[in-house]
């Protein structure tokens, strides 16, 4: 976007603050907003942020174990192409932004610098990435003064639809205004669970495009006198909340989908083949990034359709990778690869970067995923399941961190102090939520992401 382009909406708009916004390894929103008065300056030069900041978990603690302590200074830097007025907030408009040194360089925790790392990686090797993060969130309405959620109806319900449509069509409205494309609306199986896939985008801006998601699901429920919860598991009778990623690889001109072939089973490519080999081979090191919290490993149990075993297969909603058939007559363009076991608390460039690591690494040492599971692996005999290798994920976070701990491709590929500092935040925010009791999941995660 051009700078008077951007100027010409604020004064239209009547744009009062200007957010600049990042999201944290902790998988928070977090930013500072500016007087457009300030502008020129701050698009030069960035805003103050302490190193801190990126070290703090979802209560705000800061472990004293971290290496990136209260000393030292970093830089918010707002990306003008990312600049957007919000529809869904008068006077407010959003950037999204990478964190940098003082010297302009990309900071080394910056997640936002990291996909783009992986992102030339890819480049580099004729390759482009193209995803959707997949969002089932719950409505919640104000009764009594609590917080419950809006319905109790079925799954793909038109009854829940006719409920939910106030709520759902501000939302909707909201993304579209900037840019996001609405594919399809649906109830989920959850007690006030919706969803809203979006339309795919190549690597950064689909990863940007989550932000803005979460950021505009959330403040249009606030504008319109509800709430939404993104918790992966907020309340344990019902379903969670799920962030399914679709991903394929193209060429560089992204005029050929690099997961399809023709001939292949299933019409998936060698390419598409060894890409989840490495996912399936990094699996429990993955969840680290894409399930991080400790509330996410509930939703990980037999028959909830939120996959609890490693494996992969043809259209197969309990596997951990799902091979997505094509659409008649566009299969070469619609053939995807679907990764289960995330959900919408995780930080996107981290998730996207995990993800494109481990891929990388399948395809380099032509990783093979095995044979296709056909069926519901919990309907599998526990001697089939360990006859072909069918393990179960890790049982809670922490089990996920020790794994990521010891992969040394996703260690080296995301570097070791990223990985050491998030682990030491992790670890924080688990020993906080077990020391708080019972109702501590409920206050770290219900509203807050």
């Amino acid at each position: 976007m051009q700078r008077d382009t951007l100027e010409k909406q604020i004064i239209e708009h009547n744009v009062e603050l200007v957010r600049a916004i990042y999201v944290g390894p902790d998988g928070i929103t977090r930013g500072k907003a500016f007087r457009p008065s300030s502008l020129n300056e701050i698009l030069e030069s960035g805003l103050g942020l302490t190193q801190a900041q990126a070290s703090v978990t979802v209560f705000d603690h800061l472990p004293p174990e971290s290496e990136f302590q209260p000393v030292g200074e970093v830089r918010i830097r707002p990306d003008l192409d990312t600049f957007q007025v919000l529809p869904y907030l008068p006077g407010h408009a959003r950037m999204l932004s990478d964190i940098e040194t003082i010297d302009g360089q990309p900071w080394e925790l910056c997640p936002r610098s990291l996909l783009k790392t992986f992102l030339n990686q890819l480049s580099a090797k004729g390759m482009v990435i193209r995803a959707a993060f997949e969002n089932e969130f719950t409505i919640f309405i104000n009764e009594n003064g609590e917080w419950q959620p809006l319905d109790q109806l079925n799954c793909f319900s038109s009854a829940a639809m006719d409920l939910a449509s106030p709520y759902i069509l501000p939302i909707i409205a909201a993304l579209e205004k900037q840019g996001v494309m609405v594919e399809k609306y649906y109830p989920e199986a959850g007690h006030g669970q919706h969803e809203i896939p979006v339309r795919h985008q190549p690597g950064m801006q689909a990863a940007d495009q989550q932000v803005v998601f979460r950021e505009t699901v959330r403040g249009t429920a606030l504008a319109n006198n509800f709430r939404v919860s993104f918790m992966p598991k907020p309340a344990p009778e019902t379903a969670g909340n799920g962030c399914h990623i679709h991903f394929s690889l193209w060429d560089s001109d992204c005029e050929r989908n690099l997961f399809y072939d023709a001939g292949g089973e299933y019409g998936l490519s060698q390419t598409a083949r060894h890409f989840m080999a490495g996912i399936l081979s990094h699996l429990p090191a993955l969840m680290a990034f894409t399930a991080p919290t400790t509330n996410s490993y509930s939703r990980f149990v037999e028959r909830c359709w939120s996959s609890c075993y490693v494996c992969w297969g043809p259209d197969n909603r309990e596997a951990t990778v799902r091979a997505a058939s094509g659409f008649r007559g566009r299969e070469s363009a619609t053939v995807n690869l679907e990764y289960k076991p995330s959900d919408p608390t995780c930080n996107p460039y981290l998730a996207l970067s995990s993800l494109i690591c481990a891929g990388l690494d399948g395809i380099e040492n032509e990783l093979n995923p095995g044979e296709p599971v056909l069926t519901d692996p919990a309907l599998l005999s526990p001697q089939e399941r360990e006859r072909r290798g069918l393990t179960r994920y890790p049982i809670d976070l922490a089990a996920a961190l020790s794994a990521l701990e010891q992969d040394d491709v996703l260690r080296d590929g995301l570097g070791v102090r990223r990985v050491t500092d998030y682990v030491t935040m992790k670890r924080a925010e688990i020993e906080m939520i077990d020391s708080l009791g019972k109702d501590a999941e409920q206050q770290a995660y219900l509203f807050r992401f």
